[in-house]
C-alpha cells in the first residue's frame, strides 16, 4: 500500500492515485469531453476530404461500414440470436416473410445498433485510453519509485556521511573534553600550588608586620628617650640640605645666564671684526666666527633653566640616624629612667598617704560638724517651738486681758461656768507657788520671771526623775495611776449617784401630778383601700376529659 509521502512524490510527478478503478462507467463530462473530441476529428477529417479528389473520397455508406470494426462485427454477430421460420408457412411465405421482417427489424434496429457499435467503440475506446493512462501512471509510478530510491540512496548516503561526521565529531568532542579535563585538573593543581605560595607568603607577610610593628614600637620608645637635642641637630643637618640644594640650583642658574652672555658677547665682537676687516682672510674668519658664536649662542639659549629643587621633604626613617650606637647608652638610659620612676613612685606614695590622711581628717571633722549641726538644729528646733508657744500664750494672754479688763476664767477641774479670776490674784498664786518650790520671796521679780524660774526648776526635777532607777519612777507611776483610777471611780460613782437621784425625783414628780383626761373623739385614721381575694377554682374533671380535650384542640389546630 502505497505511504503518504509515495502518494506526494507521484502527484508532484503527475501520476493520479494508481487505487482508481480503470473500467469503472466515465462520468458525464468525460463523455462531454469525448464527443467533443469526436467532432473535433470529424471536422479535421472533413477538411482534409475537402482537399483529396474525388476517387480517393468514400461514399456514407462505405464511411459508416467503415466505422465498424471488425470486433464490433464479431460480437454483433455473437450478440444477435438468429430466428428460426414457422413451421406451418410454407418456403415462399416464409423467405418472403423473412424478407420482410428482415428489411423490417434491419430499419429498426439500425440507431440501436448504431448505438451499441458507438457504446462499444467508446469504451474500447476508453478502455484503450485508461491502458495508456495506466501505462502512462506505471510508467510515472515507476520513474517516481527510481526517483524515491535514488533518494532514499541519497538519504541512506547522506545519513551514513552524516553519521561518519557525528562520530568524528563525537570523537574530536571526548578528545577535547579529555584535553579540556586534564587542563582543567592542571589549573587546579597549579590554583592549589599558588594558593599555598599565597599563603605562605602572607605568613611571612604576617611574621614581617609583626617584626616591623615590633620595631616601630622600639623605634617609638627610643625616640622617646632620645634627648632633645639629637632631634634638633638633625633638623639642623636637614635644613643645611635644603639650603645646599638650593645653593646648587642657583649656581646653575647663575652659570647659564653667563655663557649666553658670554656668547652675546662674543658675537657682537664678531660683528664688529667683519665690520672692520681690511682684508679678505679677515672678513672669512670674522665671518666663521660670526657663524660659530651664533650656533653657541642658540645652543646657550636651547638648555632650559633647571627646576627649583622640592624643598618640602623630610628624613627618610630608613637613611635617618640612631643616638643611640652602643648598647652601654640604652643601659644608662635605663637606670635613669629607674631612678626616676622610684622618685615618682615614692612621691606618689608619700602623695597617696598624705591623701587618705586629708580624707580621714575630712570624714572625722564632717562627722563631728554634722553632729554639732543636728545638735544645734534641735535646739533651734526647740527653741523655735518655745517662742512659737510663747508667743500663743502672750497673744491668748492678751486677748483674755483685753475681753476681761483685768481678770482671767480658770477652769478648774474640766467645770464650765468657773469664776473669773483676775490678774492680782493670780500673781500672788504664782507667788505662793514660787515660795513652795524652794525659792526666796522677793518682790523685785516679775510674775513671768517667777514662772520661768518654777519652769527651770520643774525641768531640772523632770530630768532628776529620768536619772532615777527605772523601777522607782514606774512605781511612782503605778502610785498616782492608781490614786487617779481611783479619784476618777470616786467621781464617776458620785455622778451615778446623782443621776439617779435626779431621775427618781423626776418619777415622784410624775407620780404626784394630776391625771391629765382626753375628751373629745378620738382621731380617726385614713381607711385602707378594699382589697378583693383571688378565688382560686379548682379543675374538677378527670384526666380522661382533660386528654379528649387536647386531642380535640390539636385537631382544630
Amino acid at each position: 500500500m502505497a505511504t503518504k509521502r509515495d502518494l506526494a512524490r507521484l502527484a508532484k510527478n503527475g501520476v493520479s492515485d494508481p487505487t482508481s478503478n480503470p473500467f469503472a462507467i466515465p462520468a458525464d463530462e468525460e463523455i462531454f469531453r469525448y464527443r467533443e473530441e469526436e467532432k473535433t476529428k470529424k471536422q479535421e477529417q472533413k477538411i482534409a476530404n475537402m482537399n483529396i479528389s474525388v476517387a480517393d473520397k468514400a461514399t456514407f455508406a462505405s464511411q459508416m461500414q467503415s466505422t465498424a470494426t471488425d470486433e464490433a462485427r464479431k460480437l454483433l454477430t455473437e450478440f444477435r440470436t438468429p430466428k428460426a421460420p414457422r413451421p406451418d408457412m410454407n418456403l415462399a411465405a416464409q423467405s418472403t416473410t423473412m424478407d420482410r421482417r428482415k428489411e423490417v427489424q434491419t430499419m429498426a434496429e439500425y440507431i440501436a445498433k448504431k448505438r451499441e457499435i458507438f457504446l462499444l467503440q467508446m469504451s474500447l475506446d476508453t478502455k484503450r485510453a485508461e491502458i495508456k493512462k495506466l501505462e502512462e501512471r506505471a510508467r510515472q509510478r515507476e520513474i517516481a519509485l527510481k526517483k524515491s530510491e535514488q533518494m532514499l540512496e541519497e538519504d541512506a548516503i547522506r545519513f551514513d556521511a552524516f553519521l561518519k561526521e557525528n562520530d568524528e565529531k563525537v570523537q574530536e568532542a571526548i578528545k577535547h573534553a579529555e584535553m579540556e579535563a586534564k587542563a582543567k585538573q592542571d589549573k587546579v593543581l597549579e590554583i592549589k600550588r599558588l594558593n599555598t605560595s599565597i599563603a605562605a607568603l602572607r605568613s611571612e607577610m604576617n611574621k614581617y608586620d609583626e617584626q616591623l610593628d615590633d620595631c616601630r614600637k622600639y623605634k617609638e620608645f627610643l625616640d622617646s628617650v632620645t634627648p632633645r637635642e639629637w632631634f634638633e641637630q638633625q633638623q639642623q643637618k636637614l635644613q643645611q640640605r635644603k639650603d645646599q640644594m638650593l645653593r646648587e640650583w642657583q649656581a646653575q642658574c647663575e652659570a647659564l645666564k653667563q655663557r649666553v652672555e658670554a656668547a652675546m658677547a662674543a658675537k657682537a665682537q664678531a660683528e664688529v671684526d667683519y665690520a672692520t676687516a681690511k682684508t679678505q682672510q679677515q672678513a672669512e674668519r670674522a665671518e666663521r666666527a660670526i657663524k660659530e658664536t651664533i650656533q653657541n649662542l642658540k645652543e646657550a639659549v636651547k638648555e632650559k633653566e633647571p627646576p627649583p629643587p622640592n624643598l618640602n621633604f623630610d628624613l627618610n626613617p630608613d637613611d635617618e640616624e640612631i643616638f643611640f650606637r652602643d648598647p652601654q647608652q640604652l643601659l644608662l638610659v635605663y637606670k635613669q629612667l629607674e631612678e626616676s620612676n622610684l622618685f615618682y613612685i615614692q612621691n606618689a606614695q608619700e602623695t597617696e598617704e598624705a591623701l587618705e590622711e586629708l580624707r580621714a581628717k575630712y570624714r572625722d571633722t564632717r562627722t563631728r560638724m554634722q553632729g554639732e549641726t543636728n545638735v544645734l538644729a534641735q535646739e533651734v528646733g526647740k527653741l523655735q517651738m518655745s517662742i512659737a508657744t510663747a508667743r500663743d500664750r502672750n497673744r491668748r494672754l492678751k486677748d483674755r486681758t483685753i475681753e476681761n479688763v483685768g481678770s482671767l476664767s480658770l477652769n478648774i477641774g474640766g467645770q464650765e461656768g468657773a469664776d473669773l479670776v483676775s490678774l492680782d490674784q493670780l500673781s500672788v498664786k504664782v507667788a505662793e507657788v514660787y515660795v513652795r518650790c524652794g525659792f526666796d520671796a522677793d518682790a523685785s521679780i516679775g510674775t513671768l520671771q517667777m514662772l520661768t524660774n518654777i519652769e527651770m526648776k520643774l525641768e531640772e526635777h523632770l530630768s532628776a526623775v529620768d536619772q532615777l532607777p527605772p523601777g522607782t519612777l514606774e512605781a511612782f507611776e503605778k502610785a498616782r495611776e492608781k490614786e487617779r483610777r481611783k479619784v476618777a471611780r470616786n467621781e464617776k460613782l458620785s455622778q451615778q449617784l446623782r443621776e439617779h437621784e435626779a431621775r427618781m425625783a423626776r418619777a415622784l414628780e410624775r407620780a404626784a401630778a394630776p391625771v391629765f383626761k382626753k375628751s373629745g373623739k378620738l382621731v380617726m385614721f385614713r381607711s385602707k383601700p378594699l382589697q378583693r381575694k383571688k378565688v382560686i377554682r379548682e379543675d374538677s374533671r378527670g384526666d380522661d376529659d382533660t386528654e379528649l380535650e387536647a386531642y380535640l384542640q390539636q385537631d382544630m389546630i
